[in-house]
């Protein structure tokens, strides 16, 4: 696989690849809400990115944009990709919460629609996925329930009758500690979730299926702002691992997203301008 390949894959299916729910529904969408957030704040209404590869010359076919409107209540993003085709993302906003996303690409629609509490704790994640191509309509209800602000159980029910509940047990201080999957009695997928002593997330782990030992899917590192500064990603099944590395400019804004192998080779940047 060219390095210019491997950057592109993981730099666009990374964050909607990984299985926890948890991480996905809940952790990941609040820090893209704050992140969003922080661009409305710094007046931001676009984002263009250029991709190099490892030896510093242009990725080919790379392209991507995104144009913030209506007041920020709206964002359509634009991706190019030489393997990946073209993709088109319209995201709707209130109070600086994303409540709709629509992507299209390779004759499929998916449209994402997301409901909060009053206090911002999502309830309810719907995504709809309809492939003219294929002819397919499918869909998938994930619904939350929570003790304070922590989930206690999650419901991911796909097309109306395929129904999995995932469990959620806490440590001392209130954090999601581990996330079991059950289906039918029998557990299907078990996450546990590990954390510094400032109540950051630092490691998801579970069973690695090739070193057939306990091996963490994510690592996390952060700056001292708080930032997500450095992210370990180690696939399943597989001895290899990826490590981002994130560089942010005094608004808080990411500038760059380098990515290095596991011999801590540079394999790609991605560098971010702002309007």
């Amino acid at each position: 696989m060219q390095k210019s390949l491997l950057l592109l894959t993981l730099l666009f299916v990374f964050y909607y690849s990984n299985a926890q729910y948890y991480y996905n529904d809940v952790i990941g969408l609040k820090a893209s809400n704050n992140y969003y957030s922080n661009l409305i704040k710094n007046n931001i209404t676009g984002i263009s990115a250029g991709s190099t590869d490892a030896d510093g010359t242009p990725t080919t076919g790379f392209a991507y944009s995104k144009i913030i409107k209506d007041d920020g209540n709206s964002a359509t993003t634009h991706t190019e990709l030489e393997t990946g085709g073209i993709s088109d993302d319209f995201d709707t906003y209130a109070n600086g919460r994303l409540v709709k996303s629509e992507d299209s690409a390779d004759n499929v629609l998916t449209t994402i629609d997301y409901t909060y509490d009053n206090d911002g704790k999502i309830l309810l994640v719907q995504t709809q996925a309809d492939d003219t191509a294929m002819g397919t309509h499918s869909v998938e209800l994930h619904k939350w329930f929570y003790t304070g602000n922590t989930p206690d159980s999650m419901i991911r029910i796909k097309d109306k009758t395929d129904s999995t509940v995932i469990l959620f047990k806490k440590d001392e201080q209130n954090n999601v500690a581990e996330e079991i999957w059950t289906k039918q009695r029998s557990i299907a997928e078990h996450y546990f979730y590990y954390y510094n002593d400032k109540n950051q997330l630092t490691d998801i782990v579970r069973f690695n299926t090739k070193a057939q030992q306990m091996l963490p899917d994510f690592l996390f590192d952060y700056d001292e702002t708080g930032r997500v500064a450095q992210l370990t990603q180690i696939p399943q099944g597989s001895s290899e691992y990826v490590v981002w590395k994130y560089v942010y400019d005094e608004r808080g804004l990411k500038t760059q997203d380098v990515l290095f192998d596991k011999h801590q080779e540079l394999l790609g940047t991605v560098t971010y301008t702002y309007q």
